[in-house]
């Protein structure tokens, strides 16, 4: 997966959170991403490196109160 298929699907996951809180998270792991990227990883490991989206957006979706 690459780093723009990734943020496009963490965007769909979270799609139901406040529009700041979307932005905020996108930021987050795509700085992450490239911070792997510069450390010498190729995009797919950097990542595939991150976890799943579905992990991701389940543990943002736990961290955000109701």
């Amino acid at each position: 997966m690459t780093k723009i298929q990734f943020i496009i699907a963490l965007s769909e996951a979270l799609s139901g959170l406040p529009k700041d809180e979307i932005e905020e998270r996108l930021a987050f792991y795509s700085e992450m991403i490239d911070d792997r990227m510069e450390d010498g990883l190729s995009e797919a490991d950097a990542v595939a490196e991150i976890g799943s989206v579905e992990e991701i957006a389940a543990q943002v979706m736990e961290e955000i109160p109701l």
